[in-house]
């Protein structure tokens, strides 16, 4: 039974029709090739003997490379599939060798007339940082031809007119131009400035071995070429006719790439043993949540009995989460209860939940050690009701404390990971982080409104989110229980430390133990939070990715630009940065539009969705993105009096057939071909009364979650960005 190896080629876009004739093709070549009617036949004089054409339809031939090593089973490299006299042109004129530096494989096509490789012609675009309009950017990074020819293997005439080309954007295009993606990967890393060591070692090339006869290289040498990580990123083995794996590498064009492709760097990570906790970081797009859905799976292949929980922020995200890793491999075996051998995919707060069921009576025990007052099992999950203790508190209190996001943050940050139970053990306790400072007198103050609130919640019988993970921990820890042998985390940013406490206890310390996965620049709830002081250590077990894989370039330096001139420090309490970051992907520059009024804002995005529609793009690729359910509703209605239809959406879920309107928020985590950010106005982002009451000393950071939203929300943009405001621009858009 042969094996297909699909390479992700830049063929023709097929519509479903060709497609599925594309796949009912192939899954007859991978059964049988001597099937009747594949009509796999070699070429005459090609420049590479293995070379084959197969007959797809009467009008469409599919371009093979044959290979026979001398142990194994046959294999065929796919090529693509063209109309007939485009098919036997690529196959005469298109190799497939190995990289002489490297050892890479990779397809070259020559012309016949020549034999000279064919390349994409360099537009030359005036850069915005060049000092000299004739001067190419990799020169102007201080590169030189011979680090391409001697460091990577490049062919000399792809060499030369890569060091033609003047300007990001420009050289972005030329590197997306070209065939193999480990290539444009090269190109894009120099153009940001990266070493060319460190561009060696993210693509696996540091140790590469050198192949002196590249044309000449057998078969089996061949194959093992195309399982190098690198050349991973573009080629795909799909053996025992896996009719499942060949449908989706058809079917899901750029939006579906994740599931098969991976950069070699990402695949390093899903793949590697560590001796404990790791923390993968990165900017919106790098793949995080990709790389966090492989290593799910390849923790569930290595060890089919093993315990794997896989769990992020919220439920809606985590049931986004079994969507996708249902969609990556639909053979895993999913462990509906916590414990369960398989993978266990929930909502942090529904596993704290699960372990407090486990816990049983035992469970008022630990609440009255954290809590200083039992909870039942049977008490309702509700947040704490700040408002009224501060109320209840009077004009005792100082209008400066009034605020119940003071509260509520120095409830989950200082009060629940210690376990304070009494206003002595408050009097003491160091408060890191916490920019407002309490004297003795105000930490009284500040205890007695955290009593009521533990008294109201008390006398109510309920019991808040973080409140039953910070008691689940406890349990945990006292009774030695572990439920998981790997626990990994997405959107680890948003936590709160008694999250973090029970994410800890839920499985014992050892290799493989957290896998977190981050980015600081997405924090749009709840405070910073350093991992060390919870018991978990990723020191010297930290990585940032930096290739964008889903934002273009042009929305990508939009969305950091409104990072810009803001200083951030991660889970390590370290400075982060978005140096390095770049992109694989190009497409039109962010669209602003200053308007005067709401309905000139609705008649400009109707407008926008009319046009998107009539060229063909899918609906629910579409997202208008507001700052609140409120404004959402409206856009809605405006959009419904325009003859617009957009489904409103109050989560992160996909639906179809309709454009969506949902707010930035709920957002996160997902993508959307086109985004529109609606009213990003002066006066109304950030609104002004989500700044009542807060503490002078809170507000700083309360305007970098609001910088972060706009961040997340600009960068869910794949393809185009449209960002629209009355009056005046928020001051958050002025590093954009």
């Amino acid at each position: 039974m042969p094996t297909i190896v699909w390479q992700s080629v830049k063929e023709p876009k097929h519509d479903p029709v060709i497609k599925g004739k594309i796949y009912t093709f192939l899954q007859k070549l991978g059964a049988n090739d001597e099937t009747k009617g594949l009509n796999v036949e070699p070429m005459q004089q090609p420049l590479d003997s293995r070379v084959r054409t197969a007959r797809v339809d009467i009008h469409w031939r599919a371009v093979l490379f044959q290979l026979e090593p001398a142990k194994g089973e046959r294999a065929y490299v796919y090529a693509g599939t063209w109309e007939h006299d485009e098919a036997i042109k690529r196959a005469r004129t298109t190799v497939l060798s190995m990289n002489p530096v490297n050892g890479l494989a990779s397809f070259r096509q020559v012309l016949e007339e020549d034999v000279e490789v064919v390349v994409p012609t360099p537009q030359v675009v005036e850069p915005a940082v060049s000092k000299l309009a004739d001067v190419s950017l990799l020169t102007e990074r201080g590169f030189f031809q011979s680090d391409l020819v001697d460091e990577f293997g490049f062919d000399a005439a792809v060499t030369a007119r890569a060091f033609e080309v003047v300007g990001d954007d420009a050289l972005l295009e030329f590197a997306l131009g070209l065939d193999d993606a480990w290539q444009a990967d090269v190109l894009i890393s120099m153009a940001a400035g990266n070493a060319l060591h460190l561009i060696k070692e993210d693509l696996g090339l540091n140790h590469a071995t050198p192949h002196a006869d590249a044309d000449a290289a057998d078969d089996a040498s061949i194959i093992e070429a195309l399982k190098h990580p690198a050349a991973r990123m573009q080629f795909t083995f799909i053996e025992g006719n896996d009719d499942e794996a060949l449908r989706r590498v058809i079917d899901d064009g750029d939006f579906g790439a994740w599931r098969v492709f991976l950069h070699p760097e990402q695949r390093t990570h899903v793949e590697k043993d560590r001796k404990g906790s790791f923390r993968l970081t990165g900017g919106a797009g790098t793949g995080k949540t990709v790389v966090l859905l492989h290593r799910a799976r390849h923790l569930a292949q290595e060890n089919p009995e093993a315990r794997i929980v896989l769990t992020t922020f919220t439920r809606a995200l985590a049931e986004n989460l079994r969507r996708d890793l249902e969609r990556l491999d639909p053979k895993l075996t999913f462990a509906d209860k916590l414990g369960e051998p398989g993978i266990h995919i929930r909502g942090v707060d529904q596993i704290a939940a699960s372990v407090r069921l486990r816990a049983g009576d035992e469970f008022a025990a630990r609440a009255l050690e954290v809590l200083g007052s039992t909870r039942e099992t049977t008490a309702t999950p509700a947040e704490p009701d700040w408002a009224s203790a501060i109320q209840h508190a009077g004009d005792a209190l100082p209008v400066s404390l009034r605020s119940e996001a003071f509260f509520a943050g120095e409830y989950a940050q200082v009060i629940l990971p210690v376990g304070i139970t009494a206003e002595e053990q408050y009097f003491s306790v160091r408060r890191p982080g916490r920019g407002v400072a309490l004297d003795r007198g105000r930490r009284k103050l500040v205890w007695t409104v955290i009593e009521q609130m533990r008294k109201d919640h008390r006398i109510a019988g309920s019991i808040g989110y973080g409140e039953i993970a910070a008691v689940s921990a406890a349990w945990l820890r006292e009774s030695d229980t572990t439920f998981a042998d790997h626990v990994l985390i997405d959107e680890a940013q948003d936590l709160d430390p008694a999250k973090w406490l029970l994410l800890r206890a839920l499985v014992a310390e050892g290799p493989n133990d957290l896998f977190i996965a981050d980015d600081t620049h997405q924090r749009i709830y709840g405070q910073p939070t350093v991992l060390k002081r919870y018991g978990i250590s990723v020191q010297g077990r930290s990585r940032r990715l930096t290739l964008n894989y889903r934002t273009t370039l042009e929305n990508l330096r939009y969305a950091m630009g409104i990072l810009s001139g803001v200083e951030y420090s991660d889970a390590q309490d370290e400075s982060v940065t978005t140096e390095g970051y770049r992109s694989a992907r190009s497409g039109p520059k962010p669209v602003t539009r200053m308007l005067k009024s709401d309905a000139a804002q609705f008649d400009s995005i109707a407008d926008d969705i009319h046009g998107w529609l009539d060229s063909g793009v899918k609906p629910e690729t579409i997202a208008i993105l507001a700052a609140t359910n409120t404004i959402a509703k409206k856009i809605q209605q405006g959009l419904g009096q325009r003859d617009v239809s957009v489904a409103l959406l109050n989560s992160p879920r996909i639906t179809g057939g309709q454009p969506v309107v949902m707010t930035m928020h709920n957002a996160k985590g997902m993508e959307f071909s086109r985004v529109v950010l609606f009213d990003v106005s002066d006066g109304s982002f950030p609104p002004l009364w989500a700044y009542k009451n807060v503490p002078d000393e809170e507000k700083p950071d309360l305007d970098k979650r609001f910088r972060s939203l706009l961040y997340v929300a600009a960068s869910r943009a794949r393809d185009e960005l449209v960002v629209t405001w009355k009056g005046a621009p928020s001051g958050l858009l002025l590093g954009a």
